[in-house]
């Protein structure tokens, strides 16, 4: 009997070594991180030029705690639809890198952890300061309008995970005119709309989302020019510090 105890207890000793082991290597594991998206996955600022965004803070995250193997946000772009990060993926985007030539789709099947900010330009870009209130005063239009632009983030999504098979992660959206004080309510309710679209299409596609808007709800630190909608480097930095909680 005292035999078979011995023997069970050092089973169980393994197991613990061996589950202890497992668990160092996975949050010790080295991450080749892609972003894609628009501008606000490219880091422009609140002065329309490109600068530190939230995928530079979190690639200091993880060069900190010595994970980064690999990082890049040249497959970004200000002004991205969503159809031109599916052009780029489809095409095989290449960009060179140290003199060495990176195509996409193998960086994508290298990846450990992917991001993706899209849809501004195709949602956002239909409301402006030109035509805000015929917009809201039709919610349900406007509304139907996300409808067809989520159905094209969720097919997108499903062609990033063709070739991403890790983490993923989509960030939402906030209300990018935060003194448009007339307006706040509707504004507020038709970029929570689109929020839930997005939020519904990762939670069926088995990804990560991560809601922002109340990160920049009266945010005016994070948004400090009136004429632009993207953060500063304050905002950058909350946007990281939300997504990097979700990093395996």
């Amino acid at each position: 009997m005292k035999k078979y105890y011995k023997l069970i207890v050092f089973i169980l000793t393994l197991g613990i070594i061996f589950g202890t082991y497992k668990l160092f290597q996975k949050n010790n594991s080295k991450i080749i991180y892609i972003p894609l998206g628009d501008s606000i996955a490219e880091g422009m600022n609140a002065y329309s030029a490109v600068d530190y965004g939230y995928t530079d803070y979190i690639s200091d995250y993880l060069k900190k705690n010595d994970r980064l193997s690999f990082y890049t946000k040249a497959f970004t772009k200000s002004g991205y639809k969503t159809k031109d990060v599916r052009n780029d993926i489809e095409s095989n985007k290449v960009i060179k890198i140290d003199g060495k030539k990176t195509y996409l789709k193998e960086i994508l099947r290298e990846s450990d952890l992917v991001t993706l900010t899209i849809g501004a330009n195709d949602f956002l870009g239909t409301l402006n300061v030109d035509n805000i209130e015929t917009k809201l005063l039709d919610i349900e239009n406007t509304k139907r309008e996300a409808d067809k632009i989520a159905l094209d983030i969720k097919d997108l999504l499903l062609l990033i995970k063709q070739y991403a098979k890790r983490q993923i992660i989509v960030t939402g959206y906030y209300n990018p005119f935060p003194r448009v004080t007339e307006y706040k309510e509707e504004i507020d309710e038709v970029i929570k709309y689109f929020d839930y679209l997005i939020e519904d299409i990762c939670d069926e596609l088995d990804v990560e989302y991560v809601d922002i808007f109340n990160l920049f709800d009266n945010n005016q630190k994070a948004l400090p020019n009136p004429f632009n909608i993207h953060p500063n480097k304050y905002g950058y930095e909350i946007i990281a510090k939300e997504i990097i909680k979700y990093i395996e």
